[in-house]
């Protein structure tokens, strides 16, 4: 029998990979730093067995032509992209770890893809820089689709992530179980809009996901959340799928930026479990 022994919601720009210049932004980044280095020590601290990465795609593995709602990563490692200045290396997995989440998921009434040998983007590879610079960890990969419409519901993101906490707690191949989600806040891909952060959003949906109500998150129109901050923030999915996988919890909020030369709202909060 497994237990999620931590969790974590994060951003995961690759424009955080590098300096953030001059000014009030270098401030502000250097204040995200810090907290990547307390959630960094947190998680060592926490001696995890594996690390469930509950992220996207940036149509580098998944295109239209084949767009999961919901995919495992399956295998030995899984290579990274090494796009936008992210990483590029090799991720270990547990072969056995994955095939028993990927049977429990399934038994659970949730029609997930298995990729094996899954490729993955600087959705994942930018928080593993931060979190697991070494690779020490091992990782379970878990793709969302936050991309392409038909997304998958809020409602269904926070199902889906209590599906995920049960299929650790019934699966016996590990038993400390690390998870992050990660993606968001505000910001708009590809758009006219680039560029611009809601601030205003980004701490309204801080504050709520810190009392722990996921259901009244799932409540939200999506699409009138988009409108508001962005494609990118359909990443929050990632963020309910961790939260709501960990049970109970105790959210600290680690940190909160809106750093401009990265494009995005940053922040970093911990799910420590109650």
């Amino acid at each position: 029998m497994g237990e999620i022994i931590w969790a974590a919601g994060t951003a995961h720009t690759a424009g955080m990979l590098r300096t953030a210049g001059d000014g009030e932004d270098a401030q502000r980044s250097q204040r995200v730093y810090a907290g990547w280095d307390k959630l960094r020590a947190s998680l060592k601290a926490a001696r995890p067995d594996v690390l469930i990465v509950v992220a996207t795609d940036h149509f580098m593995t998944f295109e239209y032509d084949s767009m999961p709602i919901f995919a495992v990563g399956r295998g030995e490692s899984f290579k990274t992209w090494g796009e936008g200045n992210s990483p590029k290396t090799t991720l270990r997995g547990i072969a056995a770890f994955a095939d028993a989440m990927h049977g429990a998921l399934i038994e659970e009434g949730f029609d997930v893809a298995g990729a094996a040998e899954m490729r993955l983007d600087h959705s994942f590879a930018c928080p593993m820089h931060f979190l697991n610079p070494d690779g020490a960890i091992p990782i379970l990969p878990v793709f969302v689709n936050c991309n392409v419409p038909p997304l998958p519901s809020l409602p269904r993101a926070v199902a889906f992530g209590r599906a995920l906490g049960d299929a650790v707690r019934v699966q016996s191949v590990v038993r400390r179980v690390a998870i992050v989600g990660t993606g968001g806040l505000s910001h708009w891909i590809g758009l006219p809009q680039t560029g611009l952060i809601n601030e205003e959003f980004d701490l309204r949906f801080l504050d709520a996901f810190e009392t722990g109500d996921l259901d009244a998150i799932a409540k939200w129109d999506s699409d009138k959340t988009i409108h508001d901050a962005g494609n990118g923030v359909a990443e929050i999915r990632n963020w309910l799928i961790a939260a709501a996988a960990a049970g109970k919890i105790r959210p600290e909020r680690i940190a909160y930026e809106p750093v401009f030369a990265w494009k995005t709202g940053i922040a970093l909060v911990d799910l420590r479990p109650a």
